[in-house]
């Protein structure tokens, strides 16, 4: 598995170091995990807006885009 490097503040790794008990890598990748869902998320409703933005779409349209999304990422899991 690869590996990074990222850099915390000091004040942060102090009170990370009182939960030593967590794992702390994961927490990381979880949270990679959930910016990439909402980065595709987003990529995916830029896509089928085509231009508009989502208060120009009809009610009707924004439901489409909605469940379409919705759908999607439950077939993702």
């Amino acid at each position: 598995m690869p590996e990074i490097t990222i850099k915390i503040p000091d004040d942060i790794f102090k009170e990370m170091k009182n939960f030593s008990d967590v794992d702390w890598s994961e927490v990381c990748i979880n949270a990679i995990k959930a910016k990439l869902y909402g980065l595709k998320v987003a990529k995916k409703v830029e896509e089928m807006l085509k231009g508009k933005t989502f208060a120009e779409l009809s009610e009707k349209e924004k439901r489409r885009i909605i469940f379409k999304i919705l759908r999607e990422s439950e077939s993702e899991t």
